[in-house]
Parts: structure tokens; C-alpha cells; sequence
């Protein structure tokens, strides 16, 4: 069973080397892990290393040319999630992989269109434990209610979810076991929980309709 962390940050955007988190999470019991920005291509860690190319802020009429640069075997396509009309065009934009930060988006940025739309073009959902941890008071409850309504809206259409720490340092890595208790507080289905940390495998060998490049 793949066990993946969905998203961590090496140095430069964290303090950590990439080396250090294969080492870390290895002990903590993943088997791969995602890191945003570039991998040495000679580099040999402890757990596959993939690269995510972390698009923010990109104008959707840049979308369909960055996501549809050629891409290495080991790297997949993020993009941070915006209203309800960036993330249609999204996810329906060949050659993305996750829509990233959903947590961020406005009132019905993510609505029940989106959620057909990810199921349809097996586009994964990202969720992170990061603002779980973090955040204190409403800024937690409106993610809490804002994670509630997408796992309500994955229970009906089955897109698939990743789910990550968003680790910028080592305290803040979680083990499977950790994150799925986390999420527990929100959804109750541990089934599902348990295989989003293998789903990045299904979307990178999709045969759906999106056409990866």
C-alpha cells in the first residue's frame, strides 16, 4: 500500500533539506513523498521522492501552458485553488493533478459542478493538516466546516483526495496514523482516509479524460 505525504516544502520555502524529510518520514512510516519545487535528479533518498510544480496565483489564461509543460515521470501538477470559476477551468485544464488549498477559497468556491468535475477528470482534491494545527477560534471552525463540505461532496461523487502535512520544518510532520486522527474529527470514514494517501498514484496514471503530457 503507497502511503504518501501529499506536500512538504524543502528548503528554500522550508528549512529542511529534502534528504532530511525522505529520512524522516520514512521513520514515520510513508513510502513516497511529494516535495514542492526541483529534485536533484541524481539524488537517492530513503522513500521515492516525487516534484510537484506548485502553481499560485496563475492567471487562468496561463493555466492551460503551465500545466501543460512536459513533465518528468516523478512530477505532478498542483494548482492553488481560486473562486468557483478559476477551479472549473482547472479542472477541466489537461494535465493538472491536484487542486491545491481548497480550504482558501471563498463561500461555494468549491461547489457541487467542481466536485462532478474532479470525479470526471480523476483531478485529486488536496487537504492538509496544516491550518487544523495552526489556526485557533473561527479562522479553525470555517476550515473545519469548509473540509466537512467536501468530504460530504466527495461521499456523493468519489473524486479523489490527497492528503498532506504542507511541512515547511520537521515538527511539523504527522505519521498516517496521526493525520488520519486529525481528519477523523471531520470525517468518520477511516477506509477513505487510509487510501488518500496512495491516491496521487492513481491520478499520475490516469486514463481518463485528461490527457496528461
Amino acid at each position: 500500500m503507497h502511503l504518501f505525504d501529499g506536500c512538504v516544502f524543502p528548503y528554500p520555502l522550508g528549512t529542511v533539506s529534502i534528504s532530511r524529510y525522505a529520512r524522516e518520514l520514512h521513520d514515520l512510516g510513508y513510502t513516497g513523498c511529494i516535495v514542492s519545487g526541483q529534485c536533484s535528479p541524481f539524488g537517492t533518498y530513503d522513500i521515492p521522492v516525487w516534484t510537484a510544480r506548485y502553481l499560485t496565483n496563475i492567471p487562468a489564461r496561463l493555466l492551460t501552458r503551465e500545466a501543460g509543460k512536459p513533465a518528468r515521470e516523478d512530477e505532478v501538477v498542483y494548482i492553488q485553488a481560486g473562486d468557483a470559476s478559476f477551479n472549473r477551468t482547472v479542472l477541466t485544464t489537461p494535465g493538472v493533478h491536484v487542486l491545491m488549498d481548497v480550504h482558501n477559497t471563498p463561500k461555494d468556491g468549491f461547489d457541487r459542478y467542481c466536485a462532478q468535475l474532479a470525479a470526471e477528470r480523476e483531478v485529486g482534491i488536496g487537504l492538509c493538516t496544516q491550518p487544523l494545527i495552526e489556526l485557533q477560534g473561527g479562522g479553525r471552525q470555517k476550515v473545519i466546516r469548509k473540509y466537512e463540505e467536501i468530504f460530504t461532496l466527495q461521499n456523493r461523487y468519489e473524486f479523489p483526495l490527497v492528503l498532506s502535512s504542507h511541512a515547511t520544518d520537521i515538527t511539523h510532520l504527522k505519521s498516517p496514523r496521526e493525520i488520519i486522527r486529525l481528519f477523523s474529527l471531520i470525517c468518520d470514514d477511516e477506509n477513505l482516509l487510509k487510501s488518500s494517501f496512495g491516491t496521487i498514484h492513481q491520478i499520475k496514471n490516469r486514463s481518463g479524460p485528461v490527457v496528461e503530457v
